[in-house]
């Protein structure tokens, strides 16, 4: 990982956004903001003017008070992220969004909380949503709580590709594809767990329009989360670390603060980053 570290803190809420240069290949920035840290309510009121008169009326449907304020806190991180990369020439506020056919945004990037509760018992829901190949490596865990933890990073990982094709559950259900771990010897399905394991894709059935030609990286987030990331391989690249993505993370109160955590305990790679 970069050593580098980016901070920038003011003492009230600003309009400024500090620029940031586009990834290089093969490089992928992720942003977040950390909810719990939000507790001023002018900057809350400030968002609400970053936001679409749709995007508002939404929120203030919500009734509970802390729903409301991660619905905001989702779609200002959206606006102001992407306004950062325009080099300024665009406010957050000016961004307008389109959906494709599904209803849904092309972004391959799932987070699912760590103690997400699971209603049924963990292999019945593996039988019922994964493909039978996940279900059996899921059915390997003897421990409970390793096997509630590996069903999440599957499915963290699932959900991930899923919103890269600009589809939802759906759309591209997940018994359509599997999620295949391969050790250092190539076998598949053969690893002690994800963190182990080689993440690759295969498609099943007569689902052409389900592309193979993605690779994944997951991680730990904030010590609270899984975070997974699914983008298309860019083959115009000759390297042999191709399969690996090199990850800059941002901690972020928009207009407030701004921090570099590549390479701290709040990113903490599990599978399919690089180490530079």
């Amino acid at each position: 990982m970069q050593a580098n570290f980016f901070a920038r803190r003011f003492y009230g809420p600003s309009t400024s956004l500090a620029p940031v240069v586009l990834p290089s290949p093969r490089e992928t920035h992720f942003w977040y903001i950390l909810p719990d840290e939000v507790h001023n309510e002018s900057l809350l009121k400030q968002y609400m003017t970053v936001l679409s008169p749709c995007e508002r009326d939404y929120a203030n449907c919500i009734r509970e008070d802390d729903l409301k304020k991660k619905a905001i806190l989702a779609r200002v991180l959206v606006r102001t992220t992407l306004a950062r990369y325009t080099g300024s020439q665009l406010s957050p506020h000016s961004l307008k969004f389109r959906k494709n056919i599904f209803g849904k945004p092309e972004i391959g990037i799932d987070v699912e909380e760590k103690q997400r509760k699971i209603k049924n018992n963990v292999a019945a829901f593996a039988r019922r949503y994964f493909s039978p190949q996940e279900a059996e490596f899921l059915n390997t865990f003897s421990n409970p709580e390793i096997q509630r933890q590996e069903f999440i990073k599957m499915w963290t990982l699932k959900e991930a590709y899923v919103k890269a094709l600009g589809r939802g559950f759906s759309a591209a259900p997940f018994q359509t594809f599997n999620i295949q771990l391969k050790t250092d010897g190539g076998k598949k399905n053969q690893a002690k767990s994800i963190s182990d394991a080689k993440i690759v894709l295969e498609t099943r059935g007569e689902h052409e329009d389900l592309t193979t030609n993605w690779q994944f990286a997951l991680f730990q987030l904030a010590g609270s989360h899984y975070a997974a990331i699914c983008v298309e391989k860019d083959t115009s690249i000759d390297n042999k670390e191709t399969d690996l993505l090199r990850l800059q993370a941002w901690r972020t109160i928009p207009f407030v603060k701004d921090e570099y955590v590549s390479g701290t305990n709040a990113v903490m790679p599990i599978s399919g980053l690089s180490g530079d």
